[in-house]
């Protein structure tokens, strides 16, 4: 009803009210219940059978919005209704790289829980420990060689998690990797 008063409004020429505009483009549904943190609106929704894994123009997911706001129960509940850890948005990023870049420690232990890839790349070549060592996460880069990472990889430029952590001048980072095998 709402679609219809405002095109008549439009198509007259006339402007329509703001709140009209405003309510036109809220979402109410999944996605907008985790951009409010609404936990309960979430569960309703992945109930009513909503898709968990939807995704913006950029390609970017309900469960890459959970992990930005850093709320590790949401993503655990997104990952319990359907959703991918290993979707990509259209840079390649996926929900491990993101929440690794985050800094979010128990995000990242729930996304390896779940089978996300500890290796998976984006469009760049920069693998989750390239970014945890670029960071000088020795927390995170504990964890990912823990999940399986491995250290040889380079991203487009050439540059391996061990490069990385040697210009950052992080000497934890360093022998973290030296001691995976990093040369």
């Amino acid at each position: 009803m709402k679609r219809l008063l405002l095109a008549s409004v439009v198509a007259l020429g006339m402007s329509a009210p703001a709140h009209a505009q405003i309510s036109l483009f809220q979402d109410s549904g999944l996605s907008g219940a985790v951009s409010k943190g609404d936990i309960a609106g979430l569960k309703s929704q992945l109930l009513k059978g909503e898709n968990a894994n939807q995704t913006d123009v950029h390609g970017k997911t309900v469960l890459m919005s959970a992990i930005s706001q850093s709320n590790p129960t949401m993503v655990s509940l997104l990952l319990d209704g359907g959703a991918s850890a290993n979707r990509a948005d259209k840079a390649g990023n996926t929900p491990l790289l993101l929440a690794v870049e985050a800094g979010n420690a128990e995000i990242v232990d729930i996304l390896l829980k779940k089978g996300a890839k500890v290796d998976q790349d984006n469009r760049e070549g920069v693998t989750p420990l390239m970014a945890a060592a670029r960071t000088g996460r020795a927390d995170l880069v504990e964890r990912l060689l823990k999940g399986g990472a491995k250290v040889d990889r380079a991203d487009f430029t050439g540059r391996t998690a061990l490069n990385w952590a040697q210009d950052g001048r992080n000497a934890r980072v360093t022998t973290l990797l030296r001691q995976a095998g990093a040369r």
